[in-house]
Formats: C-alpha cells, structure tokens, sequence
C-alpha cells in the first residue's frame, strides 16, 4: 500500500464543492462533488488498485469555487507494489475528459505514509477576482442600460459589479487590518463545530489590478481587480467574507472604524450586515504548499535536505 498525492485544478460551476456531502449516511450529489469524482476516476482505473480509493482533500471550498492547484491524497494498492504515477495521471484525465468533468490532474507522487493533504499543508494561496464598472464609459453605452454586458470569457470565472461608485484607495486600506494573527469569528459561515478555534494567521491580503482572461469589447467597460490572500488555513468562508466587507468599503457602505469593530468584538454576531458575502464564483485556490521534506520517502533525501540548510 502506498499513499499518494494528487495535484489537480478544477472548474466549480457546476458541482457541488469539493467534499462528498450526505443526509443521515445516505450519499448526496454522488456525480456532483470533486472528492466523490476523483475516487471514481481512481476506481476505474484500468490497473485498478486492490484497495477501494478514498480520497482525502487538501481543502473543503464550497459550491462554485475553483481551483488553479489543489491537492488530495489517497491509499492505493497495486499488483505486486507497482507504483503506476503515469497511468494515474492519463486514465484519470481520460476519465473526466470523456465523462466530461471540468478536472484536471496535473501531477502525482508518492508521499509518505504519515502525510496528509490537509494537515501536512503549510500555506494556501486563494485569489479573488472582481470587475468594477468604469464610470467614465457611462457617456459613452451605445444603449439605455444601467447594466453592462459581461464577457463571455468571464461568465462563472470573476464576480462583476455594476456600480461605477468603487474607491479601490479605502479597499486595500481596509485590507491592511486583517493580515496578523486575529479572531476572525465574525468572518466565518455558519459551523457545525461550536468549538472551532477562529483565530487565524493571515500573511498577506493584497489588492492588484489586472486585466480581463481574453481581451474583448465588453471588457474595456470594467477595471479588473485581483485580491490575493494568503495563510496556512481558513474558517468556512472567511476568504469570501473578508472580500465581501473589502467591497462594501470600497463602495462606501462600511468605515475602516466599523471593520475595526469586527475584529474588536469578534463575536457570530459581529458581521456588519451592510455588507453581502462575494459570490463563489469569483474565488480561486491558487495553491496549497508542503515543506519538501514532507513529501519524501526516501531517508537519505531528507538528510541531503538537512544538509543544505546547515
């Protein structure tokens, strides 16, 4: 038996998240998660593993989120202990490619058999993307509509916003207050677990403008925004949550003093309802990282890492 793992991207329209989900153990969504598409891939390899696959997820994002480098492992038993990394990898793809999945897998290795997709990690980089309507096209719409058409390139892929009223200044000011280690109680969904410890370590909140995925002329009626957040783990929702109060400071709608207040009184009932939670669909797992020497099996290699660093 060994323990691989897997690094695959993803396009979450259409399922629903990424953890298999049931009702008084009675399997939901069987066809429509990424946890329970990938444990079919596996199962249908042609060199198919002794062992039932059970995939273990590096993150648990929720309907419509996607994913440029997530990662999960799983146990997997062949045939006289082969270790078929590219069978794995062509069959899969095949398999989501003619069943026609919007999942990718990018690459396998074996990894110890003490590592874990989600503990193991160190860090997880998710992005943001938004488009602001700019308020000097506003004159020039050839057509009465206060709404502007959005790319088709664009559609599921970044959340647009409609109001030209947008001061990006008192966004990235705002973002300033969330990175450190903090309570983000009142930034997290509802939980199942009334225990969760909500304190976090948030290593970078930043805002950067950027340009549509494909240039067309739809696109030149938007600005273009990126937030990119950055930590070791985050409470359910808490990205989409943090961009939802950026947006609505932004527009006005929140002051720096009443987001201080969030963190000053972090309560479940300290969000501020004047904001609304960004959509899903504008949220992306850029990537999830491991310290390499996780990652070996080999003892001799972990010692030449152990090396180096001295």
């Amino acid at each position: 038996m060994n323990r691989y793992l897997i690094y695959f991207s993803y396009i979450g329209s259409r399922f629903k998240g990424v953890q298999k989900q049931f009702d008084k153990g009675t399997p939901l969504f069987k066809d429509e998660t990424i946890q329970a598409l990938l444990e079919s891939a596996l199962f249908q390899l042609k060199k198919k593993p002794l062992n039932i696959p059970v995939v273990y997820p590096a993150s648990r994002t929720d309907t419509g989120v996607h994913a440029l480098c997530t990662a999960a492992h799983v146990d997997l038993e062949f045939y006289n202990g082969q270790k078929p990394i590219y069978h794995i990898i062509h069959a899969m793809n095949k398999f989501f490619r003619v069943e026609n999945h919007d999942i990718r897998v990018l690459n396998v290795q074996v990894v110890p058999d003490t590592f874990s997709a989600r503990y193991s990690a160190i860090r997880k980089t998710y992005l943001y993307r938004l488009a602001v309507v700019k308020p000097d096209v506003l004159p020039h719409v050839p057509y009465k509509s206060t709404v502007f058409p959005i790319p088709i390139i664009e559609k599921d892929r970044c959340f647009f916003i409609q109001n030209p009223t947008f001061d990006i200044s008192l966004a990235k000011e705002a973002a300033n207050l969330f990175v450190g280690h903090k309570d983000f109680r009142a930034f997290m969904g509802k939980s199942v677990n009334p225990e969760i410890v909500t304190k976090r370590s948030i290593e970078e909140l930043t805002i950067t403008k950027t340009s549509s995925l494909l240039p067309s002329t739809e696109s030149k009626y938007y600005d273009f925004w990126q937030v990119t957040c950055r930590a070791k783990s985050f409470l359910f929702r808490q990205v989409r949550r943090t961009v939802g109060v950026l947006i609505a400071v932004a527009q006005k709608k929140i002051s720096i003093p009443e987001v201080e207040a969030m963190f000053e009184n972090p309560t479940k009932d300290s969000w501020n309802p004047k904001a609304t939670v960004a959509p899903p669909h504008g949220l992306y797992l850029q990537h999830v990282e491991y310290r390499e020497e996780d990652l070996l099996c080999d003892v001799e290699s972990k010692r030449e890492i152990d090396i180096r660093r001295i």
